[in-house]
């Protein structure tokens, strides 16, 4: 009977997604070992010479972007991560990008807030909060500091739109705080932007409405 030498690969993945692959026999050990005792013991790391070139097929985009932050985690993949929903929809509604205008959005996604939201009141969303709120949550993850209210208005540009009470507007979500220059995040409120940009997203302001009536 003819042996058969089975090939050991340790393959890292994002999702359902192949990031990279190595053949490595010893590392595979090392692994095996480090799952079974629930103790990290690698004591080398494979040369990234040897990983096989199967990077996601949009990888190089991102890379040529500076959308990839290290190998296997994007920015995009790890703000989808934080929302909670699947990277398409952040794509979709928002399409981040390393550049200015940094975000295009997507006008059906803006329709939605505007025609589930109300005009006035505690749900209500200032054009301007609703840019540089998502903004922020991109800027973090992208690591490109503090976005202005500059930034915020080009944003809103995307779909021709503009906000002349920015400052106000900003000054009355609790979430933002104004700074010389920026806007930043409250560190105690992140969870609203998070809301926020998430509802953005999906197309549904149902838990923005039931949360922030109250």
């Amino acid at each position: 009977m003819t042996s058969v030498k089975a090939a050991l690969s340790v393959i890292l993945k994002a999702n359902e997604v192949v990031v990279a692959e190595v053949e490595d026999a010893i590392l595979w050990q090392q692994i095996l070992t480090a799952i079974q005792s629930g103790k990290s013991n690698l004591q080398e790391v494979p040369n990234p010479e040897n990983l096989s070139n199967r990077p996601p097929s949009d990888n190089a985009d991102q890379i040529k972007s500076g959308n990839v932050s290290r190998p296997g985690s994007s920015p995009l993949d790890s703000l989808a991560a934080q929302l909670g929903i699947d990277r398409a929809l952040v794509e979709g509604a928002c399409s981040p990008t390393a550049d200015p205008p940094y975000m295009h959005l997507n006008a059906h996604c803006w329709e939605e807030m505007k025609k589930q939201l109300p005009g006035r009141g505690k749900t209500a969303i200032a054009p301007i909060v609703a840019a540089v709120t998502m903004l922020l949550l991109w800027f973090q993850k992208a690591e490109l500091g503090n976005p202005t209210q500059a930034n915020a208005q080009a944003v809103l540009a995307t779909i021709s739109l503009s906000d002349p009470n920015a400052s106000r507007s900003i000054g009355n979500a609790d979430w933002l705080q104004l700074r010389p220059g920026q806007v930043v995040l409250n560190p105690a409120e992140i969870s609203k932007a998070v809301k926020l940009m998430k509802c953005f997203c999906m197309k549904d302001w149902t838990i923005w409405k039931e949360t922030t009536s109250s």
